[in-house]
């Protein structure tokens, strides 16, 4: 089954995740192509589009395109499933959102019979935008570039070849106060793509962690335009659940971003405006 999410704008919320969820099943050569459904209000510094949600439980490579690359950048803000992988021609289980020649596309690359999701956002801001970088377990951190007073750096996508299988396994974006970094620590092959763009605010930093128990934690409160993205996760993404993962989301109800945590994973998470 594959499927693709998405939620309809709501005028009344400034940045918004509401509305029913619409969700097709069309054939893989019939993949719809999301139209730019734009999250905001005038007063905004950014403009926020999405959250579009693309998910498979087969072995398949399945994307979709979300729009121009030449006015936005898109990152991840949930993985939930399995990024295990099984021997053979169909590479490592992945998922998230990359740059495809001048189109943002929403991708997921699963290996097994088992559920596999990603959710990604995208802002209406280009500036300065570094090229990807990818980390790798087993290699040094890799460097993004230099902090600047609107530099702000996340992850667009996961990779997983028998890392993430543990608690401690975990990838995140950070900086020294000079620079900024993508690294890990992870039992098994694996790692993640992370780049950088100017947004001029910053709403914040969130880590997070579960054991046994799932969690809900607020993040920023949204009174006027802000977006809410992962620059890390970790733990045991090795279940057949679409909803075993972390997940950054909108609650309407009470105007605040919430980060949501299965058991046994880990959560990084910034906001912006």
């Amino acid at each position: 089954m594959r499927n693709l999410l998405f939620a309809l704008p709501l005028a009344t919320f400034t940045v918004a995740c509401g509305g029913e969820a619409l969700e097709t099943d069309a054939p893989r050569a019939e993949a719809p192509v999301v139209a730019d459904e734009a999250i905001g209000q005038a007063e905004q510094e950014i403009t926020v589009y999405g959250p579009y949600t693309w998910r498979t439980n087969q072995p398949e490579y399945i994307s979709t395109s979300l729009g121009a690359s030449s006015n936005r950048t898109c990152f991840l803000t949930a993985i939930g499933g399995n990024l295990q992988s099984a021997p053979g021609d169909l590479g490592w289980g992945m998922a998230g959102v990359l740059l495809s020649g001048s189109e943002w596309k929403v991708f997921v690359n699963q290996t097994l019979s088992t559920a596999l999701s990603t959710t990604v956002q995208c802002v209406n801001s280009v500036a300065n935008r570094t090229a990807e970088v990818a980390w790798y377990n087993g290699e040094a951190a890799k460097l993004l570039g230099a902090v600047t007073a609107d530099r702000r750096c996340f992850l667009p996508s996961i990779v997983g070849a028998g890392g993430f299988d543990s608690t401690a396994d975990h990838v995140r974006v950070w900086n020294d106060g000079l620079n900024w970094y993508l690294g890990g620590d992870l039992a098994d092959s694996g790692g993640a793509k992370a780049l950088c763009v100017d947004i001029p605010e910053d709403h914040g930093a969130w880590q997070w962690s579960t054991g046994a128990n799932t969690k809900t934690l607020n993040l920023a409160y949204n009174p006027d335009g802000i977006g809410c993205f992962l620059h890390g996760l970790g733990g045991n993404f090795n279940q057949n659940s679409y909803g075993d993962g972390v997940s950054v989301d909108y609650n309407a109800g009470t105007r605040t971003w919430e980060m949501n945590l299965s058991a046994y994973k880990r959560g990084w998470a910034s906001c912006v405006k």
